[in-house]
């Protein structure tokens, strides 16, 4: 897949917008259509819930094999906020061509990302607005949250201890460049974080994925860089990752060499972020679980 930043050439269609790189292969398997990629069955769910769903399409382009991740948002009504915010206009509303133009922007401010495909978005009713994202498969990256899971052995020993270092700088680097363009992805974590392969020199390839969430209200800075230090720092488990590691991440961010006393001040507000994020993820859990023993006294 080619992550990465810089523009794209859009071409555009009737109720979608089409990534120029890719209109050859939509055409090919007879998706540079809105109704036949909202509607297209088949592939293989990734993740279903009410208001969207992700399936993987495996495509052929040229005899040769390609893997696209399809998106849709059910028609759902935007809040008046959001019209407003658009001038009534119904034109990048909708959540799947929001995050298309999300990710678009992310990649002009030269932060890396997923390559997007192709997005659409069609009125269905009065203030109703249905919507589909397409975005590139991803491989050869994988997300730092899969990392840890299958290969905890990566992040120790004498290999993988400075590796390790060099890949916590790097995502406080990218989280740095994130905010000094105006932009804060609300997920910023280790689901959403994704290495790339290594080269010679050692160095750390990063990107980022799932932009429904981007905040640009830059006055509220500060919010930003509790809950994003919170979040990430939750999504990454002990022991694998200590107090040492966190401080590193933060330096990075902040662009300073050690921990200031000024530093300790928002630190302490991360921490309590934490706190309140592991007290709600103890609930959601709870909720779950009552809810799964309650379907097996049903059934």
């Amino acid at each position: 897949m080619s992550n990465g930043a810089g523009k794209i050439r859009i071409v555009n269609r009737p109720d979608m917008v089409v990534n120029a790189d890719f209109q050859s292969l939509l055409a090919e398997n007879g998706l540079l259509d809105y109704e036949r990629i909202f509607r297209r069955e088949g592939g293989t769910v990734v993740k279903k819930i009410e208001e969207r769903s992700v399936v993987r399409l495996d495509l052929v382009q040229d005899g040769r094999p390609r893997r696209i991740f399809l998106k849709r948002h059910r028609a759902e009504r935007p809040d008046l906020g959001a019209w407003i915010g658009h001038g009534f206009s119904a034109r990048g509303l909708s959540p799947g061509m929001a995050e298309f133009e999300n990710i678009r922007d992310f990649r002009k401010s030269g932060l890396p990302t997923v390559t997007p495909v192709a997005a659409g978005e069609r009125r269905t009713g009065p203030f109703r607005l249905e919507s589909f994202l397409v975005t590139e498969d991803f491989a050869p990256y994988v997300s730092l949250e899969r990392m840890i899971r299958e290969h905890p052995e990566r992040f120790g020993g004498p290999e993988g201890t400075p590796w390790k270092k060099r890949l916590l700088s790097a995502i406080g680097c990218l989280a740095a460049a994130m905010h000094a363009q105006g932009f804060n992805h609300r997920d910023f974590n280790a689901t959403h974080i994704l290495i790339g392969p290594g080269d010679e020199t050692g160095a750390v390839s990063l990107a980022l994925f799932d932009f429904q969430r981007v905040d640009r209200r830059t006055w509220l800075r500060m919010k930003w860089r509790v809950k994003l230090l919170a979040e990430l720092f939750f999504t990454l488990p002990e022991p694998l990752f200590d107090r040492e590691d966190r401080q590193l991440i933060y330096r990075a961010f902040r662009g300073a060499g050690r921990i200031r006393p000024v530093d300790w001040f928002l630190l302490l507000l991360v921490e309590r972020k934490i706190a309140r994020i592991a007290r709600h993820m103890r609930k959601v859990n709870a909720r779950k679980q009552a809810d799964r023993e309650r379907g097996r006294r049903i059934g």
